[in-house]
């Protein structure tokens, strides 16, 4: 060719064609979403779970008499008891279901073991399907955290969505003791997402803080040989505290919402909103240190 145009110095021939050119912006995605996370401070994520567990957990409780994410649990009821006293029953989903075969409590609750059943079921298969996706798409990643958070989300909101749309009663007042099956797609749908908080404390190696067992949690925090020690020396001790906490607060919540406004919907767009905001955090969470240095 002749020469160059001075107003155009680069040859057409000296240009490399746009598709062999590797674009630099969906590469750096691709490695910002394979990378693992920073483990520091990520136990702050679990306080809001706990939080989301108390929510739900009271809120499905008022309107169906059972639980979605405690398996085991205590509730204060004064059914038949002595005037001016409470009785403490011991009952979660596992003890609602044996007192359903021993045919206890069958007149005001004749299929209650029904939905314990369902949410024990459900659950189980909630704790196969995240520990095997976590598995799958390999543990901490940033990617594997965000996409089961987005699902968590997803499972709560299409439950709210069904409600608000008048597929599932949602109103207190028009939920009565004698079971209505469609009831079971909630219960069902919401005690398959909870263990993806369980997946995530032992993904994070924060064990003390299950973000569903209470009992196991309150036995370590009372045996802790360091129970006593200041407030910076003991790091376990005090998530186990502020679970508890998370837990309480959110129990009170839910409760309250679901007894003022006589709907349990409002609970759950908050869960759901909390979800997609860990969401949210976890794309957005720094890497780990050594993949920060290395840039792998």
């Amino acid at each position: 060719m002749g020469e160059r145009n001075p107003q155009y110095p680069l040859d057409l021939e000296d240009c490399t064609p746009a598709s062999t050119i590797e674009k630099p912006t969906a590469s750096r995605w691709r490695r910002h979403f394979q990378t693992t996370i920073e483990n520091r401070n990520s136990d702050h994520i679990l306080l809001l779970c706990w939080f989301t567990t108390g929510l739900l957990d009271s809120t499905i409780f008022n309107a169906y008499r059972t639980f979605v994410s405690m398996q085991t649990g205590k509730y204060l009821s004064p059914h038949n008891s002595p005037p001016k006293t409470l009785t403490l029953f011991i009952k979660g989903n596992t003890m609602f279901l044996g007192l359903g075969a021993s045919n206890y409590d069958t007149t005001t609750r004749p299929y209650g073991w029904a939905k314990s059943l369902t949410s024990l079921i459900c659950f189980i298969a909630g704790a196969l399907f995240f520990s095997r996706f976590g598995t799958y798409f390999q543990p901490s990643r940033r990617s594997t955290l965000a996409l089961s958070f987005l699902i968590q989300a997803s499972i709560i909101l299409l439950c709210a969505i069904l409600i608000e749309a008048g597929v599932i009663e949602g109103r207190l007042e028009y939920i009565g003791d004698n079971i209505d099956w469609i009831h079971e797609i909630p219960i069902a749908l919401l005690s398959f997402q909870a263990p993806g908080q369980v997946w995530l404390s032992r993904d994070l190696k924060f064990n003390e803080v299950s973000t569903v067992v209470v009992s196991t949690m309150l036995y370590d925090f009372g045996a802790d040989p360091g129970l006593f020690r200041g407030v910076r020396e003991n790091a376990v001790r005090n998530r186990r505290i502020l679970g508890f906490c998370c837990l309480l607060i959110g129990a009170i919540l839910g409760g309250w919402i679901t007894k003022e406004s006589g709907h349990i919907t409002i609970p759950m767009w908050v869960a759901g909103a909390i979800k997609l905001a860990i969401t949210v955090a976890w794309i957005m969470w720094p890497a780990e240190e050594s993949v920060r240095r290395w840039g792998t």
